[in-house]
């Protein structure tokens, strides 16, 4: 399904656009759900996403709104840290070890965020969600979700682009350039390297994320993608889930759709 329309309108439009898909159930694991808009303007290009007005949880995805929000109430001064892997409750088992911001969202080190979350009041979270345009109604934060955990708080795949959009054009504001420059490190090397891989390793911002399960039935978790492309002057955004997924083995499916994308910009 393809459309013209801005993005947070069609999200408003979504339920009477797509009305056969909402009560549609999904097989053991259903085909990856995607979202492809033009950065400049917000307008949807393509979209095969069920129920796309739907608040859910986005895993890692919140991060880089964790790190700003830990950023502005500790003068936009970010820490180094350490990370010792399954000990400190880290995905990676091994551990990232001494691990500074950019690094850790490129790797997205969940022990460096819970330490961010600890020393961050949800609120200023939310806050920064506000600063960002993400209108949504579900605010409700949590230090566990501020990491990524749970579904406590929950955002609309509308709200995320939009997101990660402002924060591509505040580039040049406190706190923001870190993690720029750890989304472009994460389709090199990180978490979305898959992405780098799929686009000849030219300039990329990702973000990868694993949730819990929102379809039915229910696998482990669902697998989330986030990437802006080319890094410098966005021309297209990309936000893709996957049922029964990691945000990396998402990082792989999401590749291939960029790369089609591409082909017909």
């Amino acid at each position: 399904m393809s459309t013209r329309l801005p993005l947070l309108a069609f999200v408003l439009a979504a339920a009477s656009t797509m009305p056969g898909l909402a009560g549609r159930r999904d097989a053991a694991v259903s085909p990856p759900s995607y979202v492809l808009v033009d950065a400049t303007t917000e307008r949807v290009i393509d979209v095969r996403w069920e129920d796309f007005a739907r608040p859910l949880p986005f895993g890692s995805l919140i991060k880089p709104f964790t790190a700003l929000a830990y950023a502005g109430t500790h003068r936009f001064a970010y820490p180094t840290l350490t990370c010792r892997g399954t000990a400190d409750g880290c995905w990676l088992a091994a551990g990232h070890g001494r691990i500074g911001i950019v690094d850790a969202v490129a790797g997205s080190c969940n022990t460096y965020f819970r330490k961010l979350a600890e020393a961050t009041a949800p609120d200023a979270l939310v806050d920064r969600l506000r600063w960002l345009g993400m209108r949504t109604a579900s605010t409700t934060a949590t230090t566990a979700s501020m990491v990524g955990y749970g579904d406590a708080l929950k955002l609309a795949p509308a709200e995320i682009v939009h997101g990660y959009l402002e924060l591509g054009l505040r580039a040049a504001q406190p706190g923001v350039p870190p993690i720029l420059q750890g989304l472009r490190r994460s389709a090199q090397e990180g978490t979305g390297r898959e992405i780098g891989a799929a686009i000849g390793h030219a300039e990329a911002m990702v973000k990868t994320g694993t949730a819990p399960c929102s379809h039915s039935p229910r696998a482990t978790a669902d697998g989330y993608t986030m990437v802006i492309y080319p890094a410098d002057r966005p021309r297209l955004a990309l936000l893709m889930q996957a049922h029964g997924r990691t945000g990396a083995e998402t990082a792989a499916l999401a590749g291939p759709v960029l790369v089609r994308a591409l082909g017909g910009h």
